[in-house]
């Protein structure tokens, strides 16, 4: 534990306890508003007590972020990383400096630890400034871009076979596309609970494959007639077969995706941004950042 003093105000930093879990779920739901089914399947497959940071004022949790395992995949090397994960401070106790001594404490344990470097995706825009303070550096891009059913019909292929999305076809077919760039790896079970994240929200998935080889897979949601590509993936040569397996799922008219920058699936006119920011913890890490290009976050787990 930690004590923290300042404005008036005592915190103090800790890791969290499995007895933690209630109260902690009361926060999550004041600060990012998701029932108690979606949060309970997180913590169920994903709290790790000594890996989720917590803070408390006058006995109370007030601030608490989540540490998750992954690695950063740079000119073909693999470096640990740690995803943090729904950060957050209840409305009552912010503007006091509290998450910043969290990410503080986040970055001392992840180094002792033994880690390579700690990867966010800010919530917003703003907050791209905000996490620059604390040494994170914009470090993956997504190209995002629009397009009409009538377009996937024109490339689709019909002899796609439609399967149900697994985390082992998932994995297959991401590591067979993902190999060669740099980008953040997840583990078998982080994709389980993608998937089932993805379903605990009421949102849809489709896989396909090609004479039994697993080709393609999405993750998408449906805002009135257009489909919003949480994450998709498709092997050299498969995008038609990915593009059939949305249209026999979706019947939305627009399809919204986010892709990695040379993912093979254009239209008219497309932007880039930077999605998801890393902090290096050592010497090694610090010198990739100078390789690391058109890097790719993708599934984020929120």
């Amino acid at each position: 534990a930690r004590k923290l003093c300042g404005k008036g105000q005592e915190m103090i930093i800790s890791t969290a306890l499995k007895e933690d879990i209630g109260e902690l779920t009361d926060l999550w739901q004041t600060c990012f508003g998701d029932d108690d089914d979606y949060i309970g399947a997180f913590m169920r497959s994903r709290f790790v007590p000594e890996r989720t940071l917590i803070g408390r004022e006058d006995g109370k949790i007030c601030s608490a972020l989540y540490l998750l395992d992954g690695k950063v995949r740079i000119a073909g090397e693999a470096f640990d990383a740690a995803y943090l994960y729904a950060a957050c401070t209840h409305p009552d106790f912010r503007s006091r400096g509290y998450m910043g001594e969290l990410l503080r404490f986040a970055e001392s344990l992840c180094r002792d630890s033994g880690l390579d470097y700690i990867c966010l995706v800010p919530a917003e825009d703003s907050l791209f400034d905000y996490y620059s303070r604390f040494g994170y550096r914009p470090a993956f891009e997504e190209k995002l871009l629009k397009i009409d059913r009538s377009h996937l019909e024109l490339i689709a292929d019909g002899n796609a076979e439609i399967e149900d999305l697994t985390a082992e076809n998932m994995q297959t077919v991401r590591n067979a596309c993902l190999c060669g760039i740099d980008c953040f790896v997840w583990d078998i079970d982080a994709l389980q609970y993608a998937i089932d994240e993805n379903a605990n929200a009421d949102c849809k998935s489709v896989a396909a494959s090609s004479s039994g080889r697993s080709s393609a897979y999405a993750l998408f949601d449906e805002e009135g007639e257009t489909a919003i590509i949480r994450e998709c993936a498709a092997r050299r040569g498969c995008v038609p077969l990915l593009t059939h397996a949305l249209l026999s799922v979706s019947k939305c008219s627009e399809f919204s995706f986010r892709l990695p920058l040379d993912f093979p699936l254009s239209a008219d006119s497309f932007t880039t941004r930077n999605n998801a920011m890393l902090l290096p913890l050592n010497t090694d890490s610090e010198s990739a950042l100078g390789d690391i290009k058109n890097a790719y976050m993708g599934l984020t787990l929120g």
